[in-house]
């Protein structure tokens, strides 16, 4: 078992140039490679793996397939934690058996979900990856995927960019990210390839949230989904909620001490949302969003 530690980013295919020769000013590049990873994802008709916040996936690279379970995990802002299993498989069905019995939830019945899964939808991408490391000696997965979610014979673009940390100082993580962001366009990606899939292979839509919450990290999360909303139906009247969000962030960030800046930062875009002033490419909100993560993890 594995924990994924990880912040993930939005990045246009024609800036992969520009990142390959920015990687250099960062750190040191052990180990670069590039591959094809074919992906397939699987439920029940009644959907059992996403009811119990599970996600199943099978994986074809370079002729060889993984199964992987992941389960329910944490978000902390654009940090992502969540624990993995991955084993082995001998084609694209996965075979539950294999993972160890541990993961599953009391009376789970291992063999009529098996004789029941389906695969719901793809995700096929080129990965370039890099793994660098740090001055601290902090060593750090930074991989860019590019391809297409695939469901119902609908497809949406894959261009993200992932930094995980492998080994050393989760700190280092926002430190490379921070950094990045203000050498490229980077947008805190919210939605995981797996969320897109289901969107496309059930027809549905992201939807506001129905609760802002009074912690910040409640109006984080918020924040994150009413971007989302806004990137896939483009609705200007998403923009006052929006700012509605940022304020109550301001609000709630000026009285501590090391956020008082972040405070009037969010005060700033809050009124550029409220004049229906999109802010979500801008470098600032963007390294607003990963400091508020930042402290969201080191206080969890």
């Amino acid at each position: 078992m594995s924990t994924e530690l990880e912040l993930k980013f939005l990045l246009a295919p024609a800036y992969l140039p520009q990142l390959q020769a920015s990687l250099t000013q960062l750190g040191r590049i052990d180990h670069h490679e590039q591959a094809d990873l074919l992906n397939a994802y699987f439920d029940t008709a009644g959907n059992w793996f996403r009811r119990h916040d599970m996600g199943l996936r099978s994986r074809l690279k370079r002729g060889k397939y993984e199964q992987t379970i992941k389960l329910a995990g944490t978000q902390h802002g654009a940090m992502q934690m969540r624990p993995e299993y991955n084993e082995p498989c001998m084609s694209v069905v996965p075979q539950l058996a294999a993972f160890p019995h541990h993961i599953w939830p009391e009376k789970a019945d291992i063999a009529g979900l098996q004789a029941e899964l389906t695969e719901l939808f793809r995700t096929d991408f080129n990965r370039c990856s890099w793994q660098l490391q740090c001055a601290d000696g902090t060593e750090v997965d930074l991989v860019y995927d590019r391809g297409q979610v695939i469901a119902n014979g609908k497809t949406q673009p894959i261009a993200e960019l992932e930094l995980e940390l492998l080994e050393g100082d989760p700190q280092q993580l926002f430190i490379l990210a921070s950094q990045l962001i203000q050498l490229l366009p980077l947008q805190t990606g919210w939605l995981s390839k797996a969320a897109r899939g289901y969107q496309l292979a059930f027809d549905t839509k992201l939807k506001l949230p129905s609760d802002t919450g009074t912690t910040l990290l409640a109006q984080v999360k918020a924040l994150q989904q009413t971007e989302a909303c806004y990137l896939q139906q483009q609705d200007v009247s998403v923009l006052s909620f929006a700012a509605a969000i940022m304020t109550a962030i301001a609000a709630g960030t000026a009285g501590i001490g090391q956020l008082q800046q972040l405070s009037v930062t969010a005060s700033r875009l809050a009124q550029q949302l409220a004049a229906n002033q999109p802010v979500f490419a801008l470098q600032e909100y963007n390294l607003l969003l990963l400091s508020l993560s930042q402290y969201l993890y080191q206080h969890a």
